[in-house]
């Protein structure tokens, strides 16, 4: 319970980070894209990886609310590079996703 208390105060702070790791075209070496990693930065020194809270935050039923958080600050983030035209091609976006926000 304690730790589901920790990981809702966690949203609540936008703890949840993404990282994106980059997807490269192996003839041309050009980056084509990226998959969305989820982390839960609680301090400037510590950064978990979803096996330390993925399966709480399932079981109390947080994670749609957190993959959703993820995907706006994705696009929060990714908006610009397209307008600005930091990113001139077609750029791909990979995220595992929770089934439940297929319904």
């Amino acid at each position: 319970m304690k730790s589901q208390l920790n990981i809702l105060q966690g949203i609540m702070e936008k703890q949840f980070i993404p990282y994106i790791q980059p997807v490269v075209d192996a003839e041309t070496e050009r980056l084509i894209g990226g998959e969305v990693l989820m982390r839960w930065r609680k301090s400037d020194k510590e950064i978990l990886t979803p096996e330390k809270f993925l399966q709480e935050a399932e079981c109390a039923g947080l994670i749609i609310r957190m993959t959703c958080d993820l995907l706006e600050d994705i696009m929060d983030k990714m908006l610009p590079l397209f307008i600005n035209k930091k990113i001139r091609y077609k750029f791909h976006i990979a995220i595992n996703i929770n089934p439940g926000l297929l319904n």
